[in-house]
């Protein structure tokens, strides 16, 4: 039987910063190795009794550039891509692009893209540029069981697969992850975009 794998990240931005399962993001590329929630499909709809915490490394680009010289707007762009689950080797074929537009510390607006991997920036940036970090395990965080969709401001929905569908309100375009059958590995993040300041 063929599975599938999700990959499950917690995106924020919140008074000027990118957060990654609450890692502070600096500006330039990161990658990151982490623990974080994998969802197993086969022929089962059930999610529940197939989510599991694995190690997934991933490359994150976050960029930030002034749109007027005398005002207060800044795009910031957020690239992402999958290289390892669970210590497999992945190749993601398009990247999705999230742009943030924000004045001040507030967001005005925010929209997604599929990007093909090699005309991505991300992708032009070479690997030995790359800042490197592995977090602490996430699983007094991570809530296997619990809801997928946050509650949160500007909430954003990615479900990557590998057929074609129809485009849903609050669902962003599907991308394949390619890799040896008969599993196939899929990315699957929620980005929050917050006005609200970060609780202690």
């Amino acid at each position: 039987m063929s599975t599938e794998k999700k990959v499950v990240f917690n995106i924020t931005y919140n008074s000027g910063q990118i957060y990654v399962n609450d890692f502070a993001m600096k500006r330039g590329v990161t990658r990151i190795k982490c623990q974080t929630l994998i969802l197993e499909t086969g022929n089962s709809d059930n999610l529940l009794d197939q989510r599991h915490l694995g190690i997934v490394s991933v490359r994150i680009m976050f960029r930030e550039w002034p749109l007027a010289s005398r005002s207060n707007l800044q795009l910031i762009v957020i690239q992402e891509e999958v290289t390892e689950i669970d210590g497999r080797e992945v190749q993601q074929e398009e990247v999705t692009e999230i742009n943030i537009l924000i004045k001040g510390l507030k967001v005005l607006r925010h929209s997604n893209h599929s990007v093909p991997l090699k005309e991505s920036m991300l992708y032009s940036i070479p690997r030995d540029k790359d800042v490197l970090f592995t977090l602490p395990n996430l699983s007094g965080k991570v809530d296997v069981q619990g809801p997928l969709q946050p509650t949160s401001h500007y909430l954003l929905w990615q479900a990557e697969t590998t057929v074609d569908e129809e485009t849903l309100p609050g669902k962003l375009p599907e991308t394949p992850l390619r890799t040896e059958p008969p599993s196939s590995y899929k990315d699957w993040k929620w980005i929050r975009a917050s006005e609200k300041s970060r609780r202690k």
